[in-house]
């Protein structure tokens, strides 16, 4: 089937819409799923550390705190200069906020971007593997696929952090909590290519697989790694596994439906097919955060 084809097949109106409906209707789904995990969590531990606390303008870029339980003491967002406001307002912006919530939120979208830029780079190393012909290439292919995997694989870092950028400026995260949805992204695809590998029955994938393992394992075991280290990103995958489980099952979901509704054709492949998920699920998220609906609801 050649591209065109394709091309034309996805660009119908007719067929992506429902789809992509089924598709923002799941992410609604899993994001509430992801609200109830976090309201549960605060129920678990009401006392919040300190830093769960904050408020952010997005104006003025302002981190601030109170304690309404000792009004003579010089609270710290006095010394920080802001503009004027009403005092409705300023009442406002000195209440605390548990921004857990929106940490939950922005890492299931780290965890999105991240997911989509892996599987773009990589569905990209698979239609030249398998569907580029072109006997030129090929020759060059064969000498030079392993290292053209790593620049793939580099540029797929490249792709994630404009997308953080871009798609949706990602705020309350910090980079720890990045680097771990990060790692656990390289998971959810070795388990996708193990899937394909032994369900599928596919020989394509074996030193893909190989090459993604050896880089979580680099990641977990490098040279200099101390005790502390490696419990902190074994506690960071731990904490995050919710994550995981909610992009495994709304990948499956999507891509079963797409199959089932004949708008994904198998002839793509099972790689491809979650690709075109996950861009449905990026332009989902792109539109739930700039509509604000999350703020909406935890208001």
């Amino acid at each position: 089937m050649e591209f065109q084809e394709y091309v034309e097949h996805y660009a119908a109106a007719e067929k992506a819409v429902p789809y992509f409906f089924v598709c923002f209707a799941a992410l609604i789904v899993v994001m509430g799923i992801i609200l109830a995990i976090a309201r549960i969590r605060k129920e678990r531990d009401p006392d919040l550390e300190e830093d769960a606390y904050q408020n952010h303008d997005h104006a003025g870029d302002i981190w601030q705190e109170s304690d309404a339980s000792e009004p003579d003491k010089e609270e710290p967002y006095e010394t920080i200069p802001i503009r004027s406001h009403s005092r409705r307002r300023l009442s406002t912006r000195r209440q605390p906020v548990d921004v857990r919530p929106y940490v939950f939120i922005e890492s299931f979208y780290e965890m999105a971007f991240a997911s989509t830029a892996v599987l773009l780079l990589l569905s990209l190393y698979y239609i030249i593997n398998d569907r580029v012909n072109l006997r030129t290439v090929h020759r060059f292919w064969d000498d030079y696929k392993d290292w053209i995997l790593v620049a793939f694989l580099m540029v797929s870092m490249l792709l994630n952090r404009i997308f953080d950028r871009v798609l949706v400026r990602l705020r309350r995260i910090d980079a720890k909590q990045r680097a771990s949805i990060r790692l656990m992204s390289s998971i959810y695809v070795i388990l996708i290519l193990v899937y394909i590998r032994f369900i599928y029955q596919s020989m394509n994938y074996g030193s893909i697989i190989i090459y993604f393992v050896m880089m979580v394992l680099g990641r977990l075991f490098y040279f200099d790694v101390t005790w502390e280290g490696f419990r902190s990103d074994v506690s960071g995958l731990w904490k995050n596994m919710p994550i995981l489980f909610l992009m495994i099952a709304y990948s499956a979901f999507t891509v079963w439906y797409g199959f089932h509704s004949h708008f994904l054709w198998k002839s793509n492949g099972v790689l491809v097919s979650t690709l075109i998920a996950h861009l449905f699920m990026d332009i989902g998220i792109v539109i739930v955060h700039h509509l604000r609906i999350v703020k909406l609801i935890l208001r």
